[in-house]
């Protein structure tokens, strides 16, 4: 399972918020993912944004409160800086139905693993929900 940072709010049980936002643990139609017109999420390389890295977000997802770290960072500081994982940032397995693809050494996407409905795929995104911890270090 790859290791990949992602910049979410959290909920009072220091986990992620589970929505359809760019802040969240989810993803937005029309936006990052494309829905064909039986409702399944279109294969073509679209989804969760990820990073291998969270210094590698980019700055206006790092919060500002990590500017000693990142002195051009403009994001928000009610996100935080999740990972998720722990191998090397390639393509394959990332957790049950879903898959990581990589599209350049500093971003890649959480996308299905098959053909499925929107609505599997963000329960499949939702329950890796208790893997993500705070790494901001």
């Amino acid at each position: 399972m790859p290791l990949v940072f992602r910049s979410m709010k959290k909920d009072e049980d220091d986990l992620p918020t589970v929505e359809q936002s760019s802040n969240g643990l989810g993803v937005r139609m029309a936006v990052d993912i494309d829905v064909d017109g039986q409702g399944n999420v279109m294969m073509n390389g679209k989804g969760m944004s990820v990073a291998p890295s969270w210094r590698k977000l980019p700055i206006y997802r790092i919060p500002r409160r990590l500017r000693d770290k990142i002195p051009k960072a403009r994001g928000s500081n009610s996100v935080y800086c999740f990972k998720y994982g722990a191998g090397p940032f390639v393509q394959g397995a990332f957790a049950a139905g879903l898959e990581l693809v990589p599209d350049s050494s500093t971003h890649g996407c959480v996308v299905p693993a098959q053909t499925t409905l929107l609505a599997q795929f963000e329960r499949d995104l939702a329950d890796t929900r208790g893997g993500w911890q705070i790494d901001e270090s």
